[in-house]
């Protein structure tokens, strides 16, 4: 290292950098942490959507802010109904309202909760954004932030769905169907993954992030910003969700759009998906407890 870190300098390079380059380098791409699959999202600028588009086009938006986010990781699949599962059967005392009208998921006589179609591998559904940060708490992550999401779902360029530009069809994603109840398996659509390699970033089911609506924080998106994080004061009551659901149109299932609920709303449409930060991905690669994919 030492070696390494007088030749850099030699080169103009700082100490800072050079560590910040090779540090980055040992991360793998892809791991497994209790039984969820997380992609590594670098380091690096990517363009915040900011536009609307009207349906059948594929105008890009040129004032989409360039931010800077550093590196984290976020779940390659949408949030599973086994680990939903896993985590109401051992916290007995969670209201689960889903039963009787989730997508995938049920409860015995007994009290256990099931999944349905358990070898099609469903996403978790029916959920308020208030058990879907409790349930991320309990696996040992959390919910991404709205802005890490639209990276991991756009990449470093400006397109409008996670595949690109393309105007969706169903070979794509899971969406604009009329059934109360047309979710599909979290590892399906594979035209459709983002430039990450991340499944149904649009449609299936709507997406809890970890951001509340703030239209102010919204307007303060400036090209150059890095790390922007929204006021903690923020005085908002509603919590975001992204990618849209089975049963929205094209124009709702681009990367930037958007919708709001309260944070105890529950709507048989609702999942998540898992994000960790890199500093905890190290520390279960140093434990043992992370599988490098």
């Amino acid at each position: 290292m030492k070696l390494v870190a007088a030749f850099l300098t030699l080169l103009g390079i700082s100490i800072a950098a050079q560590a910040q380059s090779l540090d980055s380098q040992a991360l793998p791409d892809q791991v497994r942490i209790n039984g969820v699959e997380f992609v590594l999202i670098p380091e690096g600028w990517f363009y915040k959507a900011s536009a609307s588009i009207s349906a059948g086009g594929a105008e890009l938006a040129v004032e989409d802010p360039k931010i800077w986010l550093d590196s984290f990781y976020i779940g390659k699949y949408e949030a599973r109904a086994k680990d939903l599962v896993r985590f109401l059967n051992s916290n007995r005392g969670v209201d689960y309202q889903g039963v009787g009208t989730s997508c995938s998921i049920g409860r015995e006589a007994d009290g256990q909760y099931v999944q349905f179609r358990p070898d099609d591998n469903l996403p978790a559904t029916h959920l308020s954004w208030e058990q879907a940060s409790q349930w991320a708490l309990w696996m040992g992550f959390r919910l991404p932030t709205e802005l890490e999401w639209e990276k991991a779902a756009r990449g470093q360029d400006k397109r409008i769905f996670p595949w690109g530009n393309a105007w969706p069809d169903e070979t794509y994603l899971n969406f604009y169907t009329n059934s109360k109840c047309s979710v599909e398996r979290v590892d399906r659509y594979k035209k459709g993954v983002s430039p990450y390699g991340i499944y149904n970033m649009s449609g299936n089911v709507y997406e809890y992030v970890g951001t509340w609506l703030d239209h102010e924080f919204d307007r303060s998106l400036k090209d150059g910003m890095r790390n922007p994080t929204p006021a903690d004061d923020s005085a908002s009551t509603r919590i975001i969700l992204k990618g849209g659901r089975w049963g929205s149109k094209a124009d709702f299932v681009k990367i930037g759009s958007r919708m709001a609920s309260s944070p105890d709303h529950i709507w048989r449409c609702n999942g998540t998906r898992f994000a960790i930060d890199t500093e905890a991905v190290k520390r279960h690669l140093d434990n043992g407890s992370a599988e490098i994919l």
